[in-house]
């Protein structure tokens, strides 16, 4: 009898083990060697009960999460760098590592010339696309109409809430992407989550938005495609229909949603401007002229920056100048009054 109980023991054990074994934390999105087009990566694990009690996520080396799972699947979000990036991932219980993983991302950009071609090995992953049966025990993955909503706060159905109730009532996107719209300027329908404004959830890959950019931005800013259309001059990605060059399509640190500040932007294309001699300093004078770090004599209270003399998208000027000049001279008297 006493052999039975001990067999029986040993039995319970081995199973118990077994079963704690065949649970273990894992990685459930995203696959490894994605390209991303934003500075953002959504990450999804699987941490089964008390399998593990502390996740970390390092980025290149910076500690960007550290949390205590309360929840069979943990989802969190981390920021990318532009081009190459390394996650690193861990799990422990009471100090001990159960999970590590290493993931490598790739930040494109159309901006930086360094960071538009993608890498060898790496890939877009659309996670829209693939099985995402798991998420549906969390969130909602098909859209509803209220993702599609009038871009004014104001013009909400349930006024008497606050704006972030009202949004997180109604936007199927919200819990897994908030974060896009962490900064202090933001886009018109990502501030109101109307995402259905700009992505089209009946294409392939879903939710891709129309190109070029123009065919979605115009659909709101009708008054700027009547005004720039009507102009002699365009800037280029205005001519190409790229906004998303410039701007951000959801928030940014800078104002219109600009990637940088205005002067950092400009010169990010136009190199040869940036060396200090802009100006005065490619005809008669080898000081040059400043173009940044002083007070714009016209639009007041403003830094001088490209943009002092120049329509950043069209003009019926040379060189897209933003006064009636018809030659430099002309655009220097716009500030030089007595001169």
């Amino acid at each position: 009898m006493r052999l039975k109980i001990i067999s029986c023991t040993v039995l319970i054990l081995f199973i118990i083990i077994r079963t704690a074994e065949a649970e273990p934390v894992t990685l459930q999105y995203p696959p490894d060697n994605t390209v991303m087009e934003i500075d953002l990566l959504n990450i999804s694990m699987q941490v089964p009960p008390d399998s593990a009690d502390l996740i970390k996520a390092r980025v290149n080396d910076k500690e960007k999460v550290n949390i205590i799972p309360d929840n069979t699947y943990e989802c969190f979000t981390v920021p990318l760098a532009l081009g190459s990036n390394r996650i690193d991932i861990t799990a422990t219980k009471k100090g001990k590592h159960v999970f590590d993983v290493t993931l490598n991302a790739f930040r494109r950009s159309d901006l930086e010339s360094d960071y538009m071609k993608i890498p060898a090995g790496f890939k877009k992953d659309n996670f829209h696309m693939g099985d995402t049966s798991r998420c549906t025990e969390c969130h909602i993955l098909e859209p509803r109409e209220t993702d599609r909503k009038p871009v004014n706060p104001t013009s909400f159905i349930a006024e008497a809430f606050d704006k972030k109730t009202v949004i997180q009532a109604t936007s199927t996107c919200y819990s897994c992407h908030k974060k896009l719209a962490a900064a202090p300027y933001v886009h018109g329908p990502v501030a109101v989550w109307s995402c259905l404004s700009c992505h089209d959830d009946k294409s392939t890959p879903k939710y891709a938005v129309k190109r070029p950019d123009t065919e979605v931005c115009f659909g709101c800013h009708i008054e700027q495609k009547t005004d720039w259309q009507a102009k002699k001059f365009t800037h280029g990605p205005v001519t190409l229909g790229k906004c998303t060059i410039c701007h951000s399509p959801h928030a940014s640190m800078y104002p219109f949603n600009l990637y940088k500040a205005t002067w950092d932007l400009c010169v990010n294309c136009h190199v040869d401007k940036g060396s200090g001699n802009h100006v005065l300093g490619d005809s008669f004078s080898t000081e040059g002229h400043p173009t940044r770090d002083k007070p714009d004599p016209v639009r007041i209270g403003k830094e001088l920056s490209c943009a002092s003399c120049h329509n950043p998208h069209a003009s019926n000027y040379p060189h897209l100048w933003a006064f009636e000049a018809q030659d430099m001279f002309d655009l220097c008297r716009k500030c030089h009054f007595d001169k």
